[in-house]
């Protein structure tokens, strides 16, 4: 009977996990699904958030853009190895029609390094993330 309950708990845990990006089309709900399987390094779950052809402009100094779930998928494997007080903080966010504006804190960096903030920019349309945007910071 245990082993029932336990199997049930997972089975119910899981399901909401894996549909927690489709679960709306609300831009904001969509944006907050994917930091949290950004936190939680669900890469799986976080790449589910954006569509198909996700296009990710970075506009920091020597960072690629992304294109494709599947480049995305690759280029997020970095939150496996990363430490475990990594994590986004959201700090202010601004919604306005598909559009997402977060201020974040990039916090437990390692190696002694001081928090880092960023803006991403999040277009969503369907309840996918199709374009992200992080502006300059410099």
């Amino acid at each position: 009977m245990k082993a029932a309950s336990m199997l049930m708990l997972f089975s119910l845990f899981y399901a909401s996990d894996a549909s927690a990006c489709s679960a709306s089309t609300d831009p904001e709900q969509v944006v907050q699904a994917q930091l949290e399987a950004y936190n939680a390094r669900n890469i799986a779950l976080f790449a589910s958030c954006h569509s198909a052809d996700i296009k990710i402009k970075n506009s920091q100094e020597g960072a690629p853009d992304i294109i494709g779930q599947e480049s995305l998928s690759k280029a997020y494997q970095f939150l496996k190895t990363a430490p475990k007080s990594f994590k986004v903080i959201l700090e202010n966010r601004i919604v306005n029609g598909p559009v997402v504006v977060d201020y974040e804190r990039l916090t437990g960096l390692g190696g002694g390094r001081d928090d880092m903030f960023t803006v991403a920019v999040y277009e969503v349309r369907n309840g996918k993330i199709v374009s992200v945007w992080f502006p300059p910071t410099k």
